[in-house]
């Protein structure tokens, strides 16, 4: 008896080890293109101004793992002990940042069931009452409105400061798994970022298909990302709450 070919699922993000791994065990061929690129730096200045102020703060949010990632980074240059952080109660946006967090001991007082930045903002004003409490967030280069416009109409006040960076990546068109691509397609392709979805159409002419390649499906994680994807005419498959990697795998798991 024949079997059967595996499915393929094309992802998109620079870092991919942990939901690759779950989908080879699930029984899916991995192919992984980045489309964008995760720097991880700060204003020093901003920095500067924000640790004067550590310790004074009623919250922190994280609107992401790399955000937990380049705070930390920053803060244990200038801090020795993780107490410098004060009596802040945390909020994270989702599940896979609150994990991130964990690494340093710490647990989120708050993640939204849906994860975005304008739910997290809501969760913490059902949590207690946010006026005049003192908040930051740490947050990236394209950080949206919708969290801090919550946060404004409690009243509260906000500083940010941006931790990371994401830029789009020009992939290599003579890389062995663009060729892959472009030869034989995919079942599935995931965006996790609207700025994946947005390097996907600028490097259009780089991962175009054979007549004969699949083309994929497509599966978006989280409001925003799907938004994106309409924007360029194209159509969400499904769209995963989450980027956890369980529920990302139950997403493909669903259109492929």
């Amino acid at each position: 008896m024949a079997k059967t070919k595996s499915k393929r699922v094309l992802l998109t993000r620079e870092d991919n080890a942990v939901l690759a791994d779950i989908l080879a065990e699930a029984g899916f061929d991995v192919l992984e293109i980045p489309l964008i690129k995760i720097t991880l730096e700060s204003d020093a200045s901003d920095v500067k101004d924000v640790f004067n102020e550590m310790g004074r703060y009623d919250w922190l949010t994280f609107s992401s793992v790399n955000g937990v990632r380049g705070f930390f980074k920053e803060f244990l240059k200038h801090f020795d002990d993780i107490r410098s952080l004060g009596f802040s109660r945390i909020a994270c946006v989702g599940e896979s940042t609150a994990k991130e967090l964990k690494k340093y001991f710490l647990h989120s007082d708050v993640i939204p069931q849906i994860s975005t930045g304008e739910e997290m903002g809501k969760a913490m004003a059902e949590y207690e009452s946010l006026e005049n409490l003192k908040i930051l967030c740490i947050i990236g280069n394209l950080a949206g409105k919708g969290l801090f416009d919550v946060l404004e109409k409690n009243n509260a006040i906000v500083d940010a400061l941006e931790v990371y960076k994401t830029e789009g990546a020009m992939v290599d068109s003579t890389s062995s798994a663009v060729k892959d691509f472009r030869k034989g397609g995919a079942d599935v392709i995931v965006f996790a970022s609207p700025s994946a979805v947005e390097s996907f159409v600028k490097n259009v002419d780089n991962l175009s298909l054979s007549s004969s390649s699949v083309k994929p499906k497509i599966v978006s994680i989280g409001p925003r990302t799907s938004e994106a994807v309409k924007k360029y005419g194209m159509k969400v498959a499904i769209e995963s709450a989450t980027p956890y990697p369980q529920d990302v795998l139950k997403a493909i798991e669903t259109v492929s």
